[in-house]
């Protein structure tokens, strides 16, 4: 399933769409399923943040950081490269993949600091900074999820430069 902007208006995905809002591409919530052939009780779902570009939106990037921002979607690049083999793999559970997907881009219409937003479970939250897209899209895709009665979540992201402060380069 597809869920494209006038859908993740229905659903009040607020997070997609707001991080969304400043980019003229069309944001999406990718809902993937792979079912075994003998109906299992158990499932897991993977969540993936999927940032296509990441400029930092108003609360724009440095330049020597913004050239591997196409790499923002290495969450949903997982989920989908998982998707890839599960026919193969045939796992005997049900398997959901999340994919947040759109660019976070600055314009006269972008999000800004001190915007308040409310994302798909009801909660709202205030923009501090634009550049902290990835919690707000995958707010939406976890809510969306959690509906759906799975038993484990894995959520796929790029989420932050402290990490590598503080687990160092080798360790993901």
């Amino acid at each position: 399933k597809s869920f494209g902007r006038n859908e993740l208006k229905k659903m009040g995905c607020g997070g997609i769409l707001a991080v969304s809002q400043g980019s003229p591409h069309e944001p999406y919530l990718i809902h993937l399923t792979y079912k075994p052939r003998v109906k299992s009780a158990k499932k897991i779902a993977l969540a993936g943040k999927g940032i296509t570009f990441d400029s930092g939106g108003l609360n724009l990037k440095p330049h020597d950081y913004m050239g591997n921002m196409k790499t923002d979607m290495a969450g949903a690049g997982t989920v989908l490269g998982v998707f890839s083999i599960l026919s193969d793999l045939k796992p005997k559970l049900e398997v959901h993949g999340l994919i947040a997907t759109c660019e976070n881009m600055p314009s006269g219409i972008a999000i800004k600091p001190g915007d308040v937003i409310k994302i798909k479970n009801k909660k709202t939250v205030e923009i501090n900074n634009t550049d902290a897209e990835g919690r707000l899209v995958l707010a939406d895709a976890l809510s969306y999820i959690v509906e759906k009665k799975i038993n484990q979540i894995i959520d796929l992201a790029t989420l932050t430069g402290a990490c590598v402060v503080a687990l160092g380069d080798d360790i993901a």
